[in-house]
């Protein structure tokens, strides 16, 4: 038997797009603790700084389809 969606295909896939923006976000920050005990931490302050605005953009965007998807969904 099929199981029925509750919700739209929007939220759904605003939802896996959070849920693969938080495993990316612990798989770049478990990579920075890695290079830390090498003596990396120069090159681990630079990852962070030029991947933080791409992850802050990334979830702004996740939320405002979010947001869009909400609407749809009052709408109905």
């Amino acid at each position: 038997m099929r199981q029925s969606h509750h919700h739209n295909f929007l939220f759904r896939a605003a939802c896996e797009g959070v849920k693969l923006v938080a495993l990316m976000l612990a798989g770049f920050m478990s990579a920075c603790l890695f290079l830390a005990p090498f003596g990396a931490f120069d090159q681990a302050g630079a990852l962070v700084q030029i991947a933080m605005p791409f992850f802050l953009r990334l979830m702004i965007a996740l939320s405002s389809l979010i947001a869009i998807a909400g609407l749809f969904e009052a709408l109905e």
